[in-house]
């Protein structure tokens, strides 16, 4: 899919639920991870119809080189969808530098530490590999130079595309939970968008400006348009988290109970923002500065 279609996409799944918006995800993006991939390995992989990949961001590895392959082992924290991986990637130190690797569901043992009070429908695990070898052909390095796929979508900065799909993730819950508040409580949610609160059509705004850079095409994205889709995707999750919480403080108990939609949504929203890509270092954005 185009990459701008595609984020539709999983805005409208985090819309339906955000545990499922957030696994298609991360999974899609450690799909993306074949167009970097030796071609044979990536065949080999594209012939098993349950082809599921995920993966860890955290250099928790290390690997030595030996016998044309690797001895590998090392403990990452957090994959989601990994209770349905038949693949996970992870990064691994080699030479004071750091690789990606694919490993084998088998050559890893997930272990069960997502305790967390939202995202809880993510099937994420930590897992460890132990003095593992593995052949060559299983390193990849995420660069478009060193993409070994020709399609366009390979050449997408990796910052620009977790950026753009992880707040896509964000509007997806936020615009759901505006419309489970304004059902609740049509006048507080009207009060809060016509006044000093965030609106929901500024985030909305924000959001737009992110999927004109996505439709940019590879080849006229630069550093500048990078730097702006992660800036932009700190500051939708700032403002989401500020516009619920508004929406949030005028309700009763009832948003308070974990079996409840809309709850649910507060849960995982605020957990969601807290993954470094979103983070703000500054904190919340004051409302009456950005909108």
């Amino acid at each position: 899919m185009p990459f701008h279609e595609a984020l539709e996409l999983l805005e409208q799944l985090a819309y339906t639920d955000g545990a499922l918006g957030w696994t298609v995800t991360l999974c899609s993006g450690a799909h993306w991870f074949l167009g970097f991939l030796d071609p044979t390995l990536r065949f080999e992989l594209l012939m098993d119809d349950e082809l599921c990949i995920t993966g860890s961001g955290e250099a928790g590895g290390r690997v030595e080189k030996m016998d044309k392959g690797f001895w590998a082992e090392g403990e990452w924290p957090h994959a989601s969808g990994a209770g349905f991986a038949t693949h996970l990637t992870a990064n691994c130190k080699w030479d004071d530098k750091t690789y990606a690797f694919v490993f084998r569901k088998a050559e890893a043992a997930l272990f069960s530490n997502w305790t967390t009070m939202g995202m809880k429908a993510t099937a994420s695990h930590g897992f460890r590999v132990k003095h593992t070898w593995i052949p060559e052909n299983r390193l990849f390095e995420i660069d478009p130079g060193r993409a070994t796929d020709p399609d366009p979508i390979f050449q997408i900065p990796f910052e620009l595309l977790a950026a753009c799909t992880l707040a896509v993730n964000i509007t997806g819950m936020t615009i759901r939970f505006d419309e489970l508040a304004a059902a609740y409580d049509p006048v507080s949610t009207s009060n809060i968008s016509e006044g000093a609160g965030v609106s929901i059509r500024g985030i909305l705004e924000k959001r737009s400006r992110l999927f004109k850079l996505a439709g940019y095409h590879p080849d006229t994205i630069h550093a500048a348009e990078t730097e702006e889709s992660m800036r932009l995707a700190k500051e939708i999750t700032a403002l989401s988290i500020s516009r619920v919480q508004q929406l949030y403080n005028r309700m009763s108990l009832y948003a308070a109970k974990e079996e409840t939609e809309i709850n649910r949504i507060w849960r995982n929203l605020h957990t969601a923002a807290l993954h470094p890509v979103l983070r703000s270092r500054q904190g919340l954005i004051p409302p009456q500065a950005t909108v």
